[in-house]
């Protein structure tokens, strides 16, 4: 007579019978996947639509999608399959992104995408579709809050007699906010660019700049604008 089954028993007997996958066929793994590919589409179109940066980066934006799509197909293979999951587990405990981020925000649109690929994986589409919308509409709408705040790209060229901290105080009383971009050092002179935020689009300051002796030229550019003409 057999004694009463142990826990250990049921993981065996669980453990060996998941060497196949089951319950998953073709047409629901394609399916989950074309889900994946429309919300990593409306992901993307919301990061293109919100971004306040003057450097998009396309190959980032278009990444989203893919994102959303292996992670997908990843919790699917966890879900059906014990004995490829602990694989996978060990496996991507050893994997180091190093790649830097453009901007804070764009961590918010990774685990986003990571988030749906997750919900849809595990077959739950109706909450990623509900989370998709909503949180692409919260994004959207604080972005446009952010778009009003009048950014600009600030370029001065500089002989080497003028420091970078003589221009940055010039800056700081003028602006709302600032950020140091980048610097280019040629023979006898040399070019500062920063991203700015005006004050209510004031842009007079660059005649303080001008006025400078040794500054020999201020471009000040917008490059976004989300108000109408």
């Amino acid at each position: 007579m057999n004694g009463p089954l142990t826990f250990q028993d049921i993981f065996k007997n669980n453990f060996l019978n998941s060497q196949t996958f089951e319950g998953i066929t073709l047409n629901q793994v394609l399916i989950a996947l074309m889900f994946a590919f429309l919300a990593g589409m409306f992901i993307y179109l919301i990061y293109r639509l919100s971004d306040n940066t003057p450097a998009f980066v396309n190959s980032f934006s278009i990444s989203l999608v893919a994102l959303t799509m292996i992670t997908t197909l990843v919790i699917m293979t966890i879900t059906s399959n014990i004995l490829l999951s602990l694989g996978m587990v060990g496996a991507l405990s050893i994997v180091r992104f190093r790649t830097a981020v453009k901007e804070a925000i764009d961590i918010i649109y990774m685990f986003w995408a990571i988030t749906t690929g997750i919900t849809i994986g595990a077959g739950f589409y109706f909450i990623a579709t509900v989370g998709c919308v909503v949180i692409g509409i919260v994004l959207l709408v604080m972005s446009r809050f952010t778009g009003r705040e009048n950014l600009f790209v600030l370029v001065i060229s500089a002989s080497q007699s003028v420091s970078q901290g003589q221009l940055e105080e010039i800056i700081k009383k003028n602006v709302r906010k600032y950020r140091f971009k980048a610097k280019a050092s040629f023979a006898q002179e040399s070019e500062y660019t920063y991203e700015v935020r005006l004050n209510k689009g004031d842009s007079a300051f660059t005649d303080s700049l001008t006025a400078v002796e040794g500054v020999e030229n201020v471009s000040l550019v917008g490059f976004r604008s989300h108000n109408a003409l």
